[in-house]
């Protein structure tokens, strides 16, 4: 954070020399860090000097967080779902970030997140075809996705790209029915490949965690920011 305004840094791999380089110079107030990696000694130490802090399980966010097993809930999910409710405070929210996995994740309206669910993202069903049978090729995503493939590769990409449309689409059912005033939030790498529509207002944030972390900042550090 540098006067103020969140600062969108790429670091690479999880190795302190790469991190260093990235923030040098800057004049840093302050941060917040978020990794499903485990962090050594030597970042954290380093990240105490840099005025950085890591999100963890005990570090106070502006939500009410139910989740069974706090210890074990992803931080990037939990950074997500303070950056949607930062922007639409005082109605459910579904958030989902299509990454690696796809995570749906529910926020009540009186800013309770109430857990969510994790399906295999894009690449992991493409290579799960390909790698847990012997005869199946590995596909990507581009190219043609139909109803019903004319050939292999077409079916596989139809049959991953739809299928995965169709889980999406029908979270989004399930949830608005429950939720009438539901509003979706869909971020990450391949969120691109979504075009879903339908009752509920959905909104395409691709720097949600990045905001939610500057959030969850703000708030242990200056509790008039939220």
């Amino acid at each position: 954070m540098d006067g103020g305004e969140m600062r969108h840094i790429y670091a690479g791999p999880v190795l302190l020399e790469p991190l260093a380089e990235a923030v040098e110079g800057l004049d840093i107030h302050g941060g917040m860090w978020c990794s499903v990696h485990k962090l050594d000694d030597s970042i954290i130490d380093w990240m105490a000097h840099m005025g950085l802090s890591p999100l963890t399980p005990s570090t106070p966010v502006p939500i009410t967080n139910s989740y069974g097993t706090p210890q074990s809930l992803g931080m990037d999910r939990l950074a997500a779902v303070v950056g949607a409710w930062s922007m639409r405070p005082g109605n459910d929210l579904l958030v989902i970030d299509a990454g690696t996995a796809i995570t749906y994740d529910l926020v009540s309206a009186d800013g309770v997140y109430m857990g969510g669910n994790i399906a295999p993202g894009i690449g992991l069903r493409f290579a799960s075809l390909h790698e847990h049978t012997g005869q199946l090729p590995l596909v990507t995503a581009d190219g043609e996705a139909p109803v019903s493939g004319r050939d292999t590769v077409s079916a596989i990409r139809g049959g991953v790209l739809r299928g995965v449309r169709y889980e999406v689409k029908g979270y989004i059912d399930e949830l608005s029915a429950r939720y009438p005033s539901l509003l979706v939030f869909l971020t990450g790498g391949d969120a691109d490949f979504f075009d879903i529509r339908g009752k509920s207002t959905i909104f395409a944030v691709p720097d949600l965690v990045l905001y939610g972390l500057f959030r969850i900042f703000g708030y242990n550090d200056d509790k008039s920011v939220l």
